[in-house]
């Protein structure tokens, strides 16, 4: 009977190890699953369906975002993957078919995207996306605003190293959003609705307006450099008490 169980024991594992290592493989090659491939600049896209020839106006403006970033390096190459259909960005995401997009930081950097409309230049939100019948919440966040940000998430990664877990949130995606939005933000603005509580500045609903709030307060108030804040990363309680003594009349 121990004989016949360690033989099933055995094969089990085997089976796991073996698909373990299949879907590595299948992460860090997926451009099987993706008939469609454009090569543009610094960039390649993938897609299961046909890339419109638009994809390089949004891949120039994301470029001309990020090149302002302390940490942009000319030589890195980026590949999207854009899943039109949910069950590819399910594969490739574990699961998180609620994301805009997924970069793979610390694994293949390899940037996943959910539908999108390249002509309109617009990401299509998933149906449980608290904002996604609120046109406010997309008008700075165009496509152009997700391919950014997830570059950005790149360029934090060739700087970083493969460990973001590291660093808190807000910082990893407050950075995101400050260099993707490229000064469309209102500090002032947005500091008011956090004090009133609005949705738009809580990250639980999906946006990372607060962290980027917290983000501008250190490059724009203080003058430091996103190195200077990777290096020296104050705790969220004490920049959260901070911004929240701020009051803007």
């Amino acid at each position: 009977m121990k004989q016949i169980i360690k033989k099933h024991w055995k094969r089990i594992t085997f089976l796991f190890f073996g698909l373990a290592i299949s879907y590595l493989f299948l992460l860090t090659f997926p451009s099987v699953f993706f008939a469609y491939k454009i090569e543009y600049k610094q960039c390649t896209v993938y897609s299961d369906k046909p890339i419109d020839d638009n994809i390089t106006v949004i891949i120039d403006d994301a470029i001309g975002r990020i090149s302002k970033s302390e940490l942009y390096d000319s030589t890195i190459h980026f590949n999207f993957f854009i899943c039109n259909d949910i069950w590819r960005l399910s594969l490739f995401t574990q699961g998180n078919t609620n994301a805009g997009a997924v970069t793979q930081y610390d694994f293949t950097r390899n940037i996943f995207f959910r539908p999108c409309d390249i002509v309109e230049n617009k990401i299509i939100p998933a149906e449980s996306w608290y904002f996604k019948n609120d046109s406010l919440a997309f008008i700075d966040r165009p496509l152009i605003y997700y391919f950014a940000h997830e570059m950005t998430h790149v360029l934090q990664s060739q700087y970083t190293g493969r460990g973001h877990w590291r660093y808190p949130t807000w910082l990893t995606e407050g950075y995101a959003d400050y260099i993707a939005k490229d000064g469309e933000f209102d500090f002032n603005k947005n500091l008011t609705l956090w004090h009133d509580k609005a949705p738009e500045l809580d990250p639980t609903k999906g946006l990372y307006r607060l962290y980027h709030l917290k983000i501008a307060y250190l490059l724009d108030r203080q003058n430091k450099t996103i190195k200077e804040i990777y290096e020296h990363t104050p705790t969220d309680k004490i920049l959260t008490e901070v911004l929240w003594a701020i009051r803007h009349n």
